[in-house]
């Protein structure tokens, strides 16, 4: 039975994770997303919260902390002592609609015995607002890690993903005095904030330039080059190669993670053919917001070998990730 629940917990776990890494953030955009997780069974507070501006987290609580954060300094004006305020009020009304979240979707699901011993809710939102002025928000909820609920602004309404979602939505759109005020905020009350966040918070406009290396492995009939980007910040980054006949390796893209500076890495990497290589030249070209154009480094005889340290870091902060991914969130 033990060994069961080991594996339930590692597979939700990893599903929390692949829905977590969908949210992919974009180069020249500034956002701020609120993640919150409400969960049984896997060892953490039963209900957490936080809220990012730019990957910068500035707001976080669970049901563990006696209180939340007192108001930081640089927010210490009355405008902003009423946000905190609000965030703070929000914060514990949003742990009686998780809470709540999670027991439909569990029954439902019609999850029992050792099936209902490990769950977890999730509700991810975010807003991002363009260098051109333009807005664009979204806020997704999923239950084990699948696509449970999201909110449609334009018709006020909440759309089921599953049919398993539609007494949660039907609760929902009840309320519609709470509905409103949800929908308020998407369409333009977290912009405002974001704005303001922007303006007063420390370290959400900084811009730290990529680091790139090649690393080359040898296989059995094979040879792997892998562009290994690292101590960016803010997390949107662009990676590519450039050289004929290579084959990119699909499962190492799109995993951007966090070195525990507050900058980020990622590597991508491509199968370079074996015969007829000649003169060819390959390229890895990274694009990031902190640079005028681009990194380009080409592979060429004085780069270095393939060590394994390079690998190590990665998985530890992979493992790392799979915890802190887990503490995102506002209006849910």
């Amino acid at each position: 039975m033990r060994h069961r629940l080991n594996i339930n917990k590692a597979r939700i776990i990893h599903t929390l994770v692949l829905f977590l890494h969908l949210q992919q953030s974009r180069c020249d955009v500034h956002s701020i997303s609120w993640n919150f997780l409400c969960s049984e069974g896997l060892g953490l507070p039963h209900y957490s919260e936080s809220g990012t501006v730019n990957d910068v987290t500035l707001f976080y609580y669970d049901s563990n902390m006696k209180s939340t954060a007192p108001c930081p300094e640089w927010l210490n004006t009355t405008a902003g002592q009423q946000l905190w305020k609000d965030t703070t009020f929000k914060s514990h009304y949003n742990i009686g609609i998780m809470a709540l979240a999670l027991q439909t979707a569990k029954s439902q699901f019609n999850l029992t015995g050792s099936h209902a011993d490990i769950n977890v809710y999730q509700a991810y939102s975010r807003c991002d607002l363009y260098p051109d002025g333009t807005t664009k928000s979204s806020l997704t909820h999923a239950f084990n890690g699948k696509d449970f609920i999201s909110l449609d602004t334009d018709s006020k309404t909440f759309i089921a993903s599953v049919p398993q979602a539609l007494i949660y939505k039907s609760i929902r759109d009840k309320d519609i005095i709470w509905l409103e005020t949800v929908v308020s905020y998407y369409k333009k009350t977290c912009f405002d904030r974001l704005r303001m966040f922007l303006e007063l918070a420390p370290g959400v406009r900084n811009k730290k330039v990529p680091q790139v290396r090649l690393f080359e492995r040898q296989g059995a009939g094979f040879t792997l080059l892998t562009c290994h980007v690292t101590g960016f910040y803010p997390r949107a980054v662009q990676v590519k190669w450039i050289g004929a006949d290579l084959q990119l390796v699909d499962d190492e893209m799109n995993h951007v993670l966090p070195n525990g500076d507050g900058t980020f890495q990622t590597r991508s990497s491509v199968i370079r053919p074996e015969e007829n290589t000649g003169d060819q030249r390959y390229s890895c070209v990274v694009h990031h917001s902190s640079l005028e154009g681009n990194i380009t480094v080409t592979w060429g005889k004085e780069e270095k070998p393939f060590r394994l340290y390079v690998w190590i870091p990665l998985g530890c902060v992979f493992i790392v990730t799979v915890v802190g991914l887990v503490i995102r969130g506002f209006l849910l």
